[in-house]
């Protein structure tokens, strides 16, 4: 298991924690990506905007020559441009407030995603830099370096256990009624078609119905069911089996009892 988990440390918290918050962290991961975000965004805005202008002068001028029968394609061009313009300043507004949000704004965040009280989240956080707290090192190689989360590894306090996905939720360990395995798909562009890949990812389900999923390697997540296991013997981990791709909400709802 120490291949995959250590104790929290000095070193580690002051490097990826230093004030002491896990969302205070996680605040300035998502404002670096929202930065990033806008910039891209604002590319396509000022493109979009361009392009409409050009098509409204290309209009007017089909008005003053006469070509009635241009006009219908300028307005088209127009029209596009609009839409793709407005779809961008939607966008763009959503990273806008996301780099104005603070440490309080994650953490209703968080206390919502989870289902939980703020408090509760608010005692994660205390609990996240303490010396019994496990790093969770999950995914190793190409997957943790694509990896989306807002830090790259999970916690595990006394009480509670914290994926690092962007939705920021927090479980109570004694809540959790299932950790399993479960397989997904996505597609790359090998050049001439796509080619489909399946990924391994491990799913917490909570009682009060929150899901929470990480990539994950297979040993990581042998070890990540024992070491559940050991703090709440009710979990089941479907025998270690892989959930099909699909077949994830029914088995949600078998261990859920609903």
């Amino acid at each position: 298991m120490t291949d995959f988990f250590q104790k929290m440390n000095e070193g580690y918290a002051q490097k990826h924690f230093p004030t002491g918050s896990v969302f205070e962290s996680a605040s300035k991961t998502l404002k670096r990506r929202s930065f990033v975000g806008i910039i891209v965004i604002g590319v396509w805005v000022i493109g979009a905007l361009f392009g409409l202008f050009w098509g409204i002068g290309r209009t007017m001028e089909f008005m003053a020559e006469g070509k009635d029968d241009m006009l219908g394609a300028g307005l088209v061009i127009c029209g596009f441009f609009a839409v793709i313009a407005l779809i961008s300043g939607i966008i763009l507004y959503f990273f806008i407030r996301n780099t104005r949000q603070k440490r309080s704004d994650y953490i209703k965040l968080s206390a919502k995603k989870s289902q939980l009280p703020e408090s509760e989240i608010e005692a994660f956080d205390r609990q996240a830099v303490a010396s019994d707290t496990c790093i969770l090192k999950l995914t190793a190689g190409i997957d943790r370096v694509l990896s989306s989360a807002t830090n790259k590894d999970g916690l595990l306090t006394r009480d509670y256990i914290y994926l690092a996905n962007p939705a920021l939720i927090v479980m109570r360990v004694k809540d959790i009624r299932a950790c399993c395995f479960n397989d997904y798909t996505y597609y790359i562009n090998t050049g001439k078609r796509s080619k489909k890949i399946h990924g391994l990812a491990i799913t917490l389900i909570a009682s009060n119905g929150v899901t929470d999923t990480s990539d994950t390697t297979e040993a990581a997540g042998q070890a990540l069911m024992a070491l559940l296991k050991e703090r709440n013997s009710a979990i089941d981990t479907n025998d270690g089996k892989v959930v099909p791709e699909g077949a994830l909400d029914a088995y949600r709802k078998k261990v859920l009892g609903r």
